[in-house]
């Protein structure tokens, strides 16, 4: 299963973690603070793994790559906006 991340901070770790542990298909990570992106996967040993694709913009994440499980890890009082739009784009 094709999975992405939005929000690389403290609890993405988690995600990321959980991901590998269900041995999904890792296939972007998005932040608007690119280092997050980098720390996050530097944790699970994932920095150089070239198929996972960055982003800065959760909406061109999602039209780009078409994931088809999403981990919204962002700051609580913006995941409504990005669960929505998730929706809309299926």
């Amino acid at each position: 299963m094709k999975y992405a991340l939005i929000g690389c901070g403290r609890i993405a770790t988690n995600h990321i973690k959980a991901a590998v542990n269900n041995k999904l298909d890792i296939v972007a990570v998005c932040d608007i603070l690119p280092f997050k992106m980098e720390d996050v996967l530097s944790k699970h040993g994932l920095e150089n793994d070239t198929s996972i694709k960055r982003f800065i913009n959760y909406e061109e994440m999602i039209n780009e790559v078409h994931p088809e499980l999403i981990s919204i890890a962002t700051e609580s009082g913006i995941h409504a906006e990005i669960a929505l739009y998730c929706i809309e784009q299926g």
